[in-house]
């Protein structure tokens, strides 16, 4: 392991050229109140990847063993602060260019102004608001996203409110079902409602259904997953011709095809999905793609309707299925498919052995 001098100066190597980036553009320098880092070209992401990860390895190891573990056991404690601001969307209370007292966002918000002034000094904590020298709110840039992006409010509803709640029985679901591949015999089951898999669960449940929708749109921002990679690391115009047919199996609401289609001319694209996921697609569908984007209602698990397509598309799909049905999946475009057809995963890929970069840590 290198010193700390080294590590600190390696991070101060990425930490200038961030800096020069920012002082060649007249950009400020980012900070709590403003992000300046968003939209950085690769080799600038790769300096802010660069920079967090050796960061954290500092930071651990300046905390040491009981510090690193201390942190992980009360991480728990921040699920309570983010969702009250969640639950009750205390940032909406906060102007976004000023200040109010606590005793106005818990007049807004329906809670006490004891309780409010408790949770946001907890989340302030981790930067979400901060205080001005008369002890009113203002935002930070976290609180401020947090309050103006509608896709990034739903992807925190569905950590706090779908994944927390399903890791507190993650254990019992491993004692209960090891070995099962049945997608049935989860933790979520158990939350929920059991022996039901979370894609049919959400299926009956719309709301939780588009608000896990808006979680995968606001994911899909994130530079790593950014769609501008599908768009650039394919051939796609090899397949851009007239009657061409891109089907997006499990499509969601059809970001891929929509940025496939922005990207090409000629090929039309069909996005399938459950019910309830189509009709918001639908909805969200820019008139000018509508000639050749279009939504199918279709379960996955059934035969392929659409024959003879070029390409049958997966995004993310089958690591959310044990291989007994990843593989039954895939078997059902076999009637369907002619010589050539193609079918294309697109998914995520961990290296063997252990990785300790923080920025691949959510992958894991």
């Amino acid at each position: 392991m290198a010193s700390f001098t080294a590590l600190a100066e390696e991070a101060l190597e990425h930490a200038k050229a961030l800096d020069a980036y920012l002082e060649s553009r007249d950009m400020p320098f980012t900070s709590f109140k403003h992000d300046s880092l968003t939209g950085l070209p690769s080799d600038l992401t790769y300096r802010r990847e660069g920079l967090i990860n050796v960061a954290q390895t500092l930071k651990q190891l300046a905390q040491g063993p009981s510090g690193v573990l201390t942190e992980l056991t009360w991480a728990c404690a921040d699920e309570i602060s983010l969702g009250a601001i969640y639950d009750y969307q205390l940032a909406r209370h906060v102007p976004l260019d000023g200040s109010t007292s606590f005793a106005d966002i818990a007049e807004a918000s329906g809670l006490s102004a004891n309780l409010v002034e408790r949770l946001l000094r907890h989340a302030m904590a981790n930067r979400i608001f901060t205080e001005d020298s008369l002890g009113q709110v203002e935002h930070t840039a976290n609180s401020r996203q947090l309050a103006t992006d509608p896709d990034l409010n739903d992807a925190i509803g569905v950590q706090l409110r779908e994944t927390w709640r399903v890791a507190g029985k993650a254990h019992e679901a491993i004692a209960k079902f090891c070995g099962s591949e049945e997608p049935g015999d989860t933790a979520f089951g158990l939350v929920n409602e059991p022996g039901v898999s979370m894609f049919e669960y959400l299926s009956r449940h719309p709301e939780r259904a588009r608000r896990f929708g808006g979680a995968m749109r606001y994911y899909g921002k994130f530079e790593g997953w950014d769609l501008k990679h599908l768009v650039q690391g394919y051939d796609w115009t090899s397949l851009d011709l007239p009657g061409s047919t891109f089907v997006d199996v499990g499509g969601g609401q059809g970001s891929v095809a929509c940025a496939l289609a922005e990207a090409t001319t000629r090929m039309r694209f069909v996005i399938q999905d459950l019910e309830g996921t189509v009709q918001d697609g639908q909805k969200s569908l820019p008139e000018i793609l509508r000639g050749r984007v279009s939504f199918m209602e279709h379960d996955f698990f059934t035969e392929q309707p659409i024959k003879g397509a070029e390409v049958y598309f997966f995004r993310w799909i089958l690591h959310d299925w044990s291989d007994k049905y990843a593989l039954r999946i895939l078997q059902s475009l076999v009637p369907a498919m002619r010589d050539g057809a193609r079918v294309i995963l697109y998914e995520w890929l961990l290296a063997d052995g252990p990785e300790t970069r923080w920025t691949e840590k959510q992958a894991r």
